[in-house]
């Protein structure tokens, strides 16, 4: 557990985006290889067997949840591409975005990261798949690519879109309610 659980955990947290749901299923993990430990026929390493067990997990749960369908899947993707609301005909800006409060500061209050943690949860599932594998886990564009069966324009695009969103969300929730309490 301690040679292979940070590697587990943060494999989970990659995929279901939720601390609690990738320590559960990091244990169910583990207590379904102690079950099986006589199955085990080393011909892969033992953080290769555990990484199957809990990918297994992870597809299980995603199948239980399967019957629920974001709205915001449901919309049309070229809704998405539709960027009039921020920009002119000639490409400027509408309204020009405010600059962003010092990060220093944001990132030491614990506040900002439970609005993060809030926004991130409203990507849509691959997003935020890929900007949690590149800006959280330093994955490489090259990584990502391979990881997630993508071609980098897509990455590129899925990266893109989910930083939109999440500057939308943080401005919403966090630099114009900053801005009220002053």
């Amino acid at each position: 557990m301690d040679e292979h659980g940070d590697y587990l955990y943060g494999y989970a947290f990659l995929k279901v985006k939720d601390r609690h749901l990738a320590e559960d299923m990091v244990q169910e993990t583990f207590l379904a290889a102690i079950t099986a430990k006589n199955t085990f026929s080393n011909h892969a390493s033992v953080r290769t067997w555990l990484t199957s067990i809990l990918k297994h997990k992870i597809i299980d749960h995603f199948r239980r949840q399967g019957r629920v369908t974001a709205i915001s899947d449901l919309a049309d993707q070229n809704d998405e591409d539709n960027l009039d609301y921020l920009f002119r005909n000639n490409g400027s800006w509408i309204e020009k975005p405010a600059p962003f409060p010092s990060p220093d500061s944001a990132l030491q209050q614990k506040q900002f990261w439970k609005i993060f943690v809030h926004c991130l949860s409203g990507l849509k599932p691959r997003q935020a798949e890929i900007f949690l594998a590149r800006e959280i886990h330093d994955m490489t564009n090259e990584e990502i690519c391979k990881h997630f069966s993508i071609t980098p324009s897509n990455a590129w695009v899925l990266m893109h879109r989910a930083r939109l969103a999440l500057i939308q969300c943080l401005k919403a929730l966090w630099i114009d309610s900053e801005k009220n309490k002053c």
